[in-house]
This record gives structure tokens, sequence and C-alpha cells, in this order.
């Protein structure tokens, strides 16, 4: 039997070569003769992977796109609490003046109320006759008071800001007490609740009158309430408290 010489590694190399590029067709068999199936599986698993890293691409662009949307909205959101803490800022000014509006206007009252009755409630309290309203919210200066006050300011009896206490005092009378021919004049803050301040006002206005008319003056303040330590400290400067009930002031 006739043998086949072999060829070299070479020559043997070189014809296949030669072989598979005369027969294209001959080289998928080859591939698949020399290559592993997980190996010729790797081209269909790579562009799986190729299409899932584009889908994951695309996934994070979304995302990048909702952080984005999201951190207008928490933009937007900061701006909202800014305006809303504005205008809660706003809201509690408004309740505040509201509060002094009130305030005022029960004061207001008050001194319409006792302009009403203050004649028979410091008359009996105190014992007065022939009270006269020379000054009051709701009704023109008396005569013979102005004047006084006005010439007491030029010639340098009282200061300016004496002569405006005088005009700012919520009501003033002159009265005669009921034993004795002295006439007495009686200045008298309203306030809703009677405190520090309504009292020393009320002093200053007492001290000013005293001395532009050189006659007996009381200083009254005159409301719904008083606490304690203000009703000793009128005690201490001189100031008749006159309480009134609310329902029937």
């Amino acid at each position: 039997m006739k043998t086949t010489p072999q060829l070299r590694p070479e020559s043997l190399v070189a014809r296949i070569i030669t072989e598979l590029q005369e027969n294209p067709d001959a080289q998928t068999l080859l591939l698949r003769a020399l290559l592993t199936g997980e190996f010729l599986g790797m081209p269909t698993r790579l562009a799986r992977v190729e299409a899932d890293v584009a889908v994951l691409k695309e996934d994070v662009a979304v995302l990048k796109n909702d952080v984005g949307v999201l951190k207008n909205d928490v933009a937007v959101l900061k701006e909202d609490v800014a305006v809303l803490k504005e205008d809660v800022a706003v809201l509690k000014n408004d309740v505040g003046v509201l509060k002094n509006d009130v305030a005022m206007l029960k004061g207001d009252s008050l001194e319409v109320k006792m302009q009403r009755r203050i004649r028979s409630l410091l008359g009996q309290r105190l014992e007065l006759r022939k009270m006269r309203v020379m000054q009051s919210p709701v009704l023109d200066t008396a005569e013979g008071f102005a004047d006084p006050v006005l010439e007491a300011y030029r010639t340098g009896v009282i200061t300016s800001a004496q002569e405006s206490r005088i005009h700012a005092t919520d009501l003033v009378f002159r009265a005669l007490p009921k034993e004795g021919a002295s006439p007495l004049w009686l200045a008298v803050e309203a306030s809703n609740a009677i405190g520090r301040r309504d009292i020393e006002r009320v002093r200053q206005t007492a001290d000013a009158l005293h001395t532009v008319f050189k006659e007996n003056v009381l200083g009254v303040v005159a409301g719904y309430r008083i606490h304690p330590r203000d009703q000793e400290q009128a005690d201490e400067a001189g100031v008749y408290v006159l309480l009134v009930k609310e329902a029937n002031a």
C-alpha cells in the first residue's frame, strides 16, 4: 500500500490558507471545527451586551433628566418656602397691627363712654359738683382753657412738651368739691387696661395744669382693669384709679 508523504507544517498551513481563500464557504466549517461553541457564540452575546449598554445609557440619561427636574422642583420649593415665610411675617405684622387697632378702638370707645358717665362716676366717688368739661375728644375745648395754656408756653412757664401733654390728655374737667370752695381740676387718661405709661402721662398732665392754673389738680386713670403693681405705682404717684365694669361702661 502506497502511503502519502506527510507535508511539513508550514506547507500544510499554506495549502489550507490557499484552499480557504479559493473556497470562502469552507472558512465557516473550519472555524466550527476549530473553535468551541461558547467562543462561537460570543458575537451574539457581545451584541446583547452592547444592546444592554445602550439601554443602560438611555436609563442613565433619563435619570439625569429626572435629577435635573428634581433640582428645579427643589429650587421652586425653596422659593415657595421663602415666599411663604414672607407671607407669614406679613400676616404676623398685620395681626399685630390689628391687635393694636382693636386696643386703640377699645380705648377710644372707653373715652367716649367715660365722656358720657364721667361726671356721675367721679362726682359720686369724689363728691364733686359743677363739673365742667374743659377738654374732650368729642367736644370743643372750653373757653378759658386753651388760651392760658398757650400763654404759659409762650412766656416759658411750661415747656413745649408740657403743652403737648396737656392737649394730648383724654379728658380734662374742672369741678368744685362738695366741701370747700377751692376749684379742682381733673386730668383723665382712659385706657382699656390701665398701665404704667397711663399713670406717668396723667401725672405729667396734672403737674403741667397746676403750673398753668395754680389750682389743685387730680390725675385720674380710668379703665376696665389694672395690675396690682400698677395700682401701687398709681398710689405712690398720687393718681386716682377709676375702675369701671366693661359691660356697663
